[in-house]
């Protein structure tokens, strides 16, 4: 069942791929994530397997889309989504594409969290951490910027302490 959903996954996506999601797609995801059957606060198994497509349409949601919505759903089903390394995986290989900046740093923390990062990742992380400016113990964002960054040139990433 996995892979038939990770299929459907990669079809839906290779039409996606490079453009975004129509606002008839976007609409249609939005009144599904309404009607997903959550457990708690959270959706279910059934309801992650049931968005799995949507990702592609998730990922070109921009701020305007979700406006008039709680952005608490929208996080959510990506924590659901989140939970597949097949999907990971996707977003990682479009992490660019992400058109939402909340989404995009939700996800990129998501991602980060997994170990599914990739030098852009790291610094799109590193640019969000550098708005809050210096940590308490005075080392500065640039300082661990300019570290991560020289390590990932060989496909290491790591922080200095």
């Amino acid at each position: 069942m996995a892979s038939l959903s990770v299929t459907i996954l990669l079809v839906f996506a290779t039409a996606l791929a490079g453009q975004n999601a129509s606002d008839a797609q976007k609409k249609e995801f939005i009144e599904l994530l309404k009607t997903l059957p959550t457990k708690g606060e959270f959706y279910t198994e059934d309801a992650i397997r049931k968005a799995g497509p949507y990702l592609p349409v998730l990922l070109s949601l921009t701020e305007r889309d979700t406006e008039k919505f709680d952005l608490y759903p929208f996080a959510a089903i990506s924590t659901g989504l989140a939970s597949d390394k097949a999907r990971r995986a996707y977003v990682l290989g479009h992490f660019a594409d992400i058109r939402h900046p909340q989404l995009k740093l939700f996800w990129a923390a998501l991602l980060f969290n997994a170990d599914d990062v990739s030098p852009e990742v790291v610094r799109y992380l590193l640019d969000a951490y550098a708005v809050i400016g210096p940590d308490k113990r005075g080392s500065s964002p640039q300082k661990k910027r300019r570290s991560c960054l020289r390590n990932s040139q060989e496909d290491e990433i790591t922080f200095a302490p």
